[in-house]
């Protein structure tokens, strides 16, 4: 039963009357003694007239309804006002609930400043030792520079939490961002710091509510080590020594061995997130465990990732058409996407398909580690169309030699022709400070290497002239020649030993030996020695698309322009027929002469028995014709798969300026580490 009270606010006799009438409650105390509309007929009221006077004429209270702090009555405004408030269990007025609300909110700020000071004294703000390239692996040094390279850290010198980068540019793979943050802080020396200003909800809290010594990662923000007490000055002098470190080189000794497994884990999240958005494209779903990874790494390790999307490709549209055809649920038909994906690979991989690589779709776009590792760090204009064993650190990653070295004598005279070297530890000291094209004086007699001119060596199988023009490659980049050696004769990691092998001088030939080719690379990366870009196309790809691979992919135009290319072998890039070789060899000299680079082309030849030299008329009649310069290679008793011991070997001039020639120069050859030298040294 309710109970009113009224507070006139009229003088209007009328007014007061009609007022008291609309709030008259039959003896029950529930109902109303008049309506509205009988209100109004009694005292000549218009509806609007009456409304006023309801809500202007007085103020009726509920004295059941007290409000629960200062026990005022609830002040109604209305009959349809009072049947919801008779429901109210209890009522707190405006003011006394403006001030709880103003006294919650100081509560609130209390605990945060207090929660906040917690925080500042628990992850205080420190000094540390600068850091420098050499002070931070591969990964880090990556890491580090997209963190920081954020527009938004430039305002407090503080990074912006993982979680909330945008899907555009994610700051890593989804997959990998948790592990790659946790590595970065977990470095030692530390990198980086938690700034105590992260959001509050970024730290966790133990089971009492209070502040632990954990946070969550992607919500945090960080601040970077460094002896500047603004941290806006620490990062902008880490950015630019990485920048000019990726742009300009050397690289840190330590990070040639740790790009690889970078480029692997990067390709592999691209691909098991096209698999799964293709899947998602054909409404099928399935969980990418162990199994998946290692199918698609067995894909990536011999396809480029825009081939692997293409087996994905077609692999989810035949698992869609597979449930389509009913008998399967969607996990069978999802499940069975891997099998397909591996058979492509194999039956690719078995027949030496040329794959067509896919392009990056626009919806799943290079995160921001694999923007600065692909494009800045590893100079690849599209890492798309690389496959991993055949991909290779930029030129300048390689240290230049010391100008500082070696001129303890000042006052000694240069020698105008200084006979190669090996020092104490086995290494060619003397790569790329041989005037010439080759790193044998003699020889440079003979091999010329103008620029728009194609220069063959020839000679019987397995005698070395894959060898001898890995040696000329590897000499012309050390002398800062940008250098391409094509081959489909030797792998990628075979190319790599190789390389390290004839600059150290250590049999890396078996890999159980003692001799640790992790060591062997180090010391090979702290000589003046840099490598040439080496790939390796399949066999059969028309010479021209191998030509484009080499000076767009392996070394992309912004480098510089490629002042040698190598071909080993020419007849693998031709048709079997003679036609198909003197299409090659117009190939080759059309490309000398449009690009103004030297062409070196190593070709098969058949002599008449295993102590026969090489005549001219043995040479492949394109070779012959087309060619400015013919040298042959001979090792006695060397003949198909006869491998004598003997260490001798002979560099004969058969046609030298388009003129024959009888000229010949003797070397000789350490096959155990894969080089050719002066017998003199």
């Amino acid at each position: 039963m309710a109970q009113l009270e009224l507070e006139l606010l009229t003088d209007d006799a009328v007014e007061a009357a009609a007022f008291e009438a609309y709030w008259r409650l039959n003896e029950d105390g529930e109902t109303w003694a008049q309506t509205v509309t009988a209100i109004r007929a009694e005292y000549g009221l218009k509806p609007q007239q009456m409304t006023r006077i309801a809500q202007q004429a007085g103020t009726a209270y509920l004295a059941d309804l007290l409000c629960e702090s200062c026990e005022d009555p609830y002040p109604v405004s209305s009959r349809t006002d009072l049947t919801q408030a008779l429901r109210f269990p209890s009522w707190k007025c405006p003011s006394c609930h403006e001030r709880e609300v103003e006294e919650r909110a100081a509560r609130v700020m209390e605990q945060k400043a207090r929660r906040r000071s917690e925080v500042y004294e628990q992850y205080p703000i420190l000094n540390g030792l600068d850091l420098e390239p050499t002070d931070l692996t591969l990964f880090e040094a990556i890491a580090l520079h997209a963190l920081f390279s954020d527009p938004a850290v430039e305002d407090a010198g503080l990074t912006s939490p993982t979680d909330i980068w945008p899907k555009e540019r994610r700051w890593a793979p989804e997959q990998l961002r948790y592990n790659f943050e946790r590595g970065l802080l977990k470095a030692v020396p530390r990198r980086l710091k938690v700034h105590p200003d992260s959001h509050l909800d970024a730290f966790a809290l133990d089971d009492e509510g209070e502040l632990s010594d954990s946070f969550y990662l992607g919500r945090v923000s960080y601040y970077l080590m460094g002896q500047a007490n603004e941290l806006t000055e620490r990062h902008p002098r880490l950015l630019r020594a990485l920048n000019r470190t990726f742009r300009e080189g050397p690289w840190p000794s330590s990070w040639a061995a740790q790009w690889h497994n970078l480029w692997d884990e990067l390709v592999l999240a691209d691909a098991q997130d096209y698999l799964a958005m293709k899947l998602g494209e054909h409404h099928l779903e399935m969980n990418q465990g162990e199994g998946t990874r290692t199918a698609l790494q067995d894909a990536l390790s011999t396809f480029s990732l825009g081939q692997v999307f293409n087996f994905i490709y077609r692999a989810a549209k035949d698992s869609a058409a597979y449930y389509q055809r009913g008998g399967v649920n969607k996990r069978q038909a999802a499940n069975s996407t891997i099998g397909r994906i591996s058979a492509s690979a194999d039956r690719a991989r078995a027949n030496g398909w040329d794959v067509k690589p896919f392009g990056r779709p626009w919806n799943l776009p290079l995160s921001a580690i694999g923007e600065t590792f692909f494009s800045k760090v590893m100079w690849q204009p599209d890492m798309m169309q690389v496959a991993s064993r055949d991909a290779q650190v930029p030129l300048h990653a390689w240290p230049a030699e010391n100008a500082a070295e070696g001129t303890e004598d000042e006052g000694s005279e240069e020698v105008p022709h200084p006979v190669p070297d090996i020092d104490e530890e086995g290494t060619w000291i003397d790569l790329g400070k041989i005037p010439g094209a080759t790193p044998w004086p003699d020889v440079n007699d003979l091999l010329k290497l103008e620029p728009g001119t194609v220069t063959a060596i020839v000679s019987v199988p397995t005698a070395g002239r894959s060898t001898m023009a890995l040696n000329i490659a590897l000499h012309n980049a050390t002398a800062e020649r940008l250098t391409v050696f094509s081959t489909c004769e030797i792998n990628s990691d075979a190319i790599e030993r190789k390389l390290v092998s004839a600059t150290c001088g250590a049999d890396l030939r078996y890999r159980a030996g003692t001799v640790g080719f992790d060591s062997v690379r180090r010391r090979a990366s702290e000589s003046s020695v840099r490598v040439p870009g080496w790939h390796t196309p399949t066999i059969g790809l028309p010479l021209e698309q191998v030509f484009r691979e080499a000076a767009t992919t392996v070394i992309p135009p912004q480098r510089g322009r490629l002042a040698l290319w190598v071909v080993d072998t020419i007849q693998s890039y031709s048709e079997l027929d003679e036609e198909g070789l003197a299409l090659s060899m117009d190939v080759a000299r059309r490309i000398a002469e449009e690009h103004s680079l030297a062409v070196l082309i190593t070709a098969r030849a058949l002599s008449e028995g295993p102590d026969e030299p090489l005549e001219l008329h043995h040479v492949p009649t394109p070779i012959a014709r087309s060619a400015d310069t013919i040298v042959e290679l001979h090792r006695d008793g060397v003949y198909w798969t006869s491998l004598p011991d003997a260490d001798s070997a002979n560099v004969r001039a058969l046609k030298v300026g388009g003129k024959q020639c009888k000229e010949s120069v003797s070397l000789n050859f350490e096959a155990s580490f894969c080089r050719f030298v002066r017998t003199d040294t």
